[in-house]
């Protein structure tokens, strides 16, 4: 239940950052890239909708919904390899190599992607913990409840993030994760688009871009079961009638997190479709 909230908060905040804000300034010189990217990216990101809503009616134990937002994104992340596959095409008999330094550092968005990279070192963790901690329920699926022990009350709390729930769920994000070390790899690496008359144009901003769309998407990959393996967690440890301290200010901590984890959320959504450009950044260093 919780994780269909969020999925639902996810496409408002997508829909609000479509129709609200305005978008970066075009350049001529680059605009058959952003179209090109931008397509490509839409594609990915309706096909990702798409998949999303079938994942989510397919498991009723609540795998399909958990599983609904990584896959969600691992469509957008093709679909910016896609773009970026495909951005730049010859122009021209004269062909004209740059010789610069590129780097991924050179165009991801810091703060966030700091904020995102945490939240995946978060969820990461988490997952081993609550796979560590996970317990066969009554029908003998395995990581699937919370058991404990009171002496004279034992009993079990599920659904719980074990096993049955962490292995699919670091299986897709691991190859989320994958997609995009390939997608940000094509934007640093692709060739410069070329004039008619041969100059290279710069195309540093769309680059940005893009990396920032990456950015966002692995921000989405990573906060929604995030936020979803927080609730169940926090819901699991104080369901327990004789839990430790720690369980109790363990729960509190998760609970308390959530916030920040639907700001990176939140701003996810809105870099996926509004990536925006950091004009003012230094251009790599060329050679």
């Amino acid at each position: 239940m919780a994780v269909t909230v969020i999925l639902g908060l996810v496409v408002v905040l997508l829909l609000a950052a479509a129709l609200t804000g305005p978008s970066a300034p075009p350049d001529p010189a680059t605009d058959h890239i952003r179209r090109t990217t931008r397509r490509w990216r839409w594609t990915g990101l309706t096909l990702g909708v798409a998949v999303a809503a079938v994942a989510a009616g397919e498991d009723p134990l609540g795998r399909g919904v958990l599983l609904a937002a990584p896959l969600f994104g691992l469509c957008v992340l093709a679909g910016v390899v896609a773009g970026e596959s495909r951005a730049v095409r010859p122009a021209g008999t004269t062909r004209r190599a740059a010789l610069e330094t590129r780097q991924i550092r050179h165009y991801l968005p810091r703060r966030p992607a700091t904020a995102v990279a945490a939240a995946g070192a978060a969820l990461a963790a988490l997952l081993v913990a609550t796979t560590a901690a996970g317990s066969v329920d009554d029908l003998g699926r395995a990581g699937r409840s919370l058991a404990y022990d009171c002496g004279e009350i034992t009993g079990s709390h599920g659904p719980w993030a074990g096993s049955f729930y962490s292995l699919p769920l670091a299986l897709v994000v691991g190859v989320g994760v994958l997609i995009a070390a390939l997608a940000l790899y094509r934007v640093v690496g692709r060739p410069r688009p070329q004039a008619e008359a041969g100059d290279l144009v710069p195309d540093d901003a769309e680059r940005r871009r893009s990396a920032t769309a990456v950015t966002g998407a692995c921000g989405v990959l990573v906060t929604i079961p995030l936020l979803g393996v927080c609730l169940v967690t926090a819901a699991g440890l104080l369901a327990s009638p004789c839990r430790p301290l720690w369980w109790t200010v363990a729960a509190w901590l998760l609970i308390l997190l959530t916030p920040i984890w639907l700001a990176v959320l939140g701003w996810s959504a809105a870099a996926i479709l509004k990536p925006g450009a950091r004009a003012s950044r230094t251009d790599p260093v060329s050679a």
